[in-house]
């Protein structure tokens, strides 16, 4: 019996004779083979010298040289070393690492009659015969992308005509120097300790492809195969390879520019932000400098998995932060006087009036009609201002808002106003009286730039990146936007949201509507079609849970699986003991699957970790400060907190009409819950479904 592969472990050596692994695998274990001598041997060619340190002892030199003349000389030897690792940089390739050089093998046939053959990688390498090139600006990487083999090509390459056909492209996955997965236009081989498989045979029809036909008397079953095989099938960190060509055509744009992407839950959005940072961090590193780039995203949980992407894609030190984060570091650096308190709960007329898009032609026209006021006084004098705000609702989005909810929007922040001036310097009588709304934020850092000009990253120093990608558009308001954007040099933005899993405050209705309020230039709006983490099942039910607040346009699902089921039990405690009995035969069968239990809130998610505690679950975690392991885990969390995230399988608790009411936000953080998926979906109620629910065929199990 074949072992699994370990870190460390040679490429294994099919032999000539070995008549069990397919021949197509044979063919990429000796390729694998080849390229990694040819990097081994290749070890040391390249000099090396330290320009870093050897800058730093140049300093230290100036700091204690006293001659006007040699001073110049230092400084003049300093220039030509700062010149010489700027040319470093640009020239000289990245090593390739060697357990895992490439991810793509890609043969072409041109019109001469001439064959090449190329791997496509995160780095660059040519040398005894194997050529490997850089998937973000090799011209001949274009090729991988566009086209699938057998098709024709035709590309303009280094000034000239290329065409022919494509005779091999294959996709690869190579872990710790170990070839473990092979992907052809036809199949796919996964390597499990019983040797290479084909995925979609026996395996994974247990609860994959074949579920659907399930007897309907079966016991309820969690999982679709053996652990290895899965994880193996998903665990390629070279995701590049996974590009389909409209999403190569967005990661390659032009660096000056807005990107928009639009896509339902896994169609791709957050694999073309990311990549596009890489692209351009790849393509022109003086241009597109990592710390000088920012990622905005929607919680904390999705910024360490940003992090973690970036780090594995070669790009290091790009500052993820969440929109809070960064507000409050703003109003940090430009509103030192302001009091960090904020209110808690404000009405919905109150969120909903602070972050509607009526408010950037309003704040403009305050702004032209005073342009002398300060910006904090500015804000006082219009929230208080009931004449105002009526004004602000009939100009701007007559029908909005009731005559009743602009007074309560009113009597709100005139009480909060009064609290401020009632507050002094030093008072420490009530520490956490509130003062601010959390919308406030944005209001005030887009009246600073109204009033007093742009944001500033020092005193004197304009705020600029060199590029500004914000994932989960979504969920931030047209007002946090319009701040946001003009801090992009050249216009550089990458934009991606999908309005059907919005959860904030915000009107986010849809990028044609969103994109004319914020003064940006005509950009075309970009859809990605295809959803590839669920599978269609999970893809129709969490359509259906929209209802009528479903996009017109919902990506199509490229994978089979298991039917989404609704388990029906008497009581908490039954439904509980049914998942603990379910969950810890999955942790025995795919002890590497990833598996989240969501519960509408946080409350319910506590209570749910508690029970299944008691079973003593494997790798069971409470995940409520956005803390997610992004390993082989179970992970109780509630909703909202897992947006952006994706596992295995997922359990959503209870949607009875308390939990899921048929309004649009509820709708949507259900939508959310569902497309976590990416194999498997329950949905177990011990409560009466609430009627939102999209009608499925209860089972009974406890």
């Amino acid at each position: 019996m074949t072992r699994k592969p370990r870190p460390g472990d040679a490429p294994l050596d099919p032999g000539p004779e070995d008549d069990a692994i397919p021949a197509v695998v044979r063919e990429e274990l000796h390729l694998l083979q080849k390229v990694q001598q040819a990097i081994s041997q290749s070890r040391g060619v390249i000099p090396f010298f330290d320009y870093e340190n050897e800058m730093l002892a140049l300093r230290d030199t100036l700091a204690e040289e006293r001659l006007a003349e040699d001073q110049a000389s230092i400084i003049e030897q300093m220039d030509r070393t700062a010149a010489l690792a700027a040319a470093r940089v640009r020239r000289t390739p990245e090593r390739v690492d060697a357990r895992c050089p490439y991810f793509g093998h890609l043969v072409i046939r041109t019109d001469d009659g001439r064959t090449r053959e190329l791997m496509v990688g995160p780095r660059a390498f040519l040398a005894a015969g194997v050529r490997i090139v850089d998937w973000r600006d090799a011209p001949v990487a274009r090729i991988f992308y566009r086209y699938r083999e057998g098709d024709n090509f035709v590309e303009d390459i280094a000034g000239r005509e290329w065409s022919g056909v494509v005779v091999v492209r294959r996709l690869l996955t190579i872990v710790d120097g170990a070839l473990v997965r092979v992907q052809t236009p036809d199949e796919v081989w996964v390597r499990t300790r019983q040797g290479f498989g084909r995925a979609g045979g026996e395996y994974l029809l247990a609860g994959g492809a074949g579920s659907a036909l399930r007897p309907e008397n079966a016991r309820p079953f969690l999982g679709v195969g053996p652990g290895e095989a899965l994880r193996a099938d998903l665990a390629n960190n070279q995701v590049a390879a996974l590009l389909d060509p409209r999403q190569y055509e967005l990661v390659t744009s032009p660096g000056t520019g807005m990107v928009v992407v639009r896509g339902g839950a896994g169609s791709g959005k957050t694999t073309v932000v990311l990549h596009r940072l890489a692209f351009l961090a790849g393509l022109d590193p003086q241009r597109f400098r990592a710390r000088r780039m920012l990622v905005v995203v929607f919680n904390r949980a999705l910024a360490a998995f940003v992090s973690r992407v970036l780090a594995e894609l070669g790009v290091h030190d790009v500052p993820v932060v969440t929109l809070a984060r960064w507000t409050r570091t703003m109003m940090q650096r430009h509103f030192r006087q302001l009091t960090p308190y904020r209110s808690q709960n404000p009405p919905a007329a109150v969120v909903r009036f602070k972050t509607h898009a009526l408010l950037l032609p309003a704040l403009e026209e305050a702004a032209r009609a005073t342009p002398r006021a300060d910006p904090v006084g500015l804000f006082d004098e219009l929230f208080t201002d009931r004449g105002w705000l009526a004004a602000c609702v009939a100009r701007h989005a007559p029908g909005c808002f009731s005559d009743s909810e602009i007074t309560q929007i009113h009597r709100w922040c005139s009480d909060l106003q009064g609290l401020r001036s009632e507050s002094r310097p030093g008072d420490e009588e009530d520490p956490d009286r509130p003062e601010y709304d959390e919308a406030d934020e944005a209001i005030l850092l887009r009246l600073h730039q109204l009033l007093r000009g742009p944001l500033l990253h020092s005193p004197g120093h304009k705020l600029a990146y060199d590029h500004l990608a914000i994932d989960e558009a979504e969920d931030l308001g047209p007002l946090e936007l319009s701040v946001l954007l003009p801090l992009a040099r050249e216009n550089s933005l990458t934009l991606a949201g999908d309005a059907a899993q919005r959860l904030g405050p915000g009107d986010f209705s849809s990028w044609e509507e969103i994109l004319p309020h914020l003064a940006a230039p005509a950009v075309e709006v970009s859809p990605l079609q295809v959803s590839y983490r669920c599978t269609r099942p999970i893809l129709e039910f969490a359509r259906a849970v929209l209802g009528e607040f479903a996009p017109p346009d919902t990506p199509r699902a490229v994978r089979e699986g298991a039917p989404v089921e609704l388990l029906r039990a008497g009581s908490r405690g039954a439904a509980m003991t049914f998942l603990s009995d379910a969950l810890s035969d999955l942790a025995r069968r795919e002890p590497r699957a990833s598996v989240a239990v969501l519960a509408r809130d946080a409350t319910q998610a506590r209570q749910a970790y508690q029970i299944l505690a008691a079973a003593d679950l494997p790798g069971l975690r409470l995940a409520l400060d956005q803390d997610f392991a992004f390993t082989p885990a179970i992970e109780v969390s509630e909703i909202a907190q897992s947006k952006g995230l994706e596992f295995d399988y997922v359990i959503l608790l209870n949607p009875n009409p308390v939990n899921f009411p048929p309004t649009r936000m509820a709708r949507q953080l259900w939508h959310v819950g569902a497309t976590r998926a990416i194999h498997q979906l329950w949905v177990v109620c011990w409560d009466p479904p609430s009627p939102a629910l999209p009608p499925l065929p209860p089972r009974l199990v406890g």
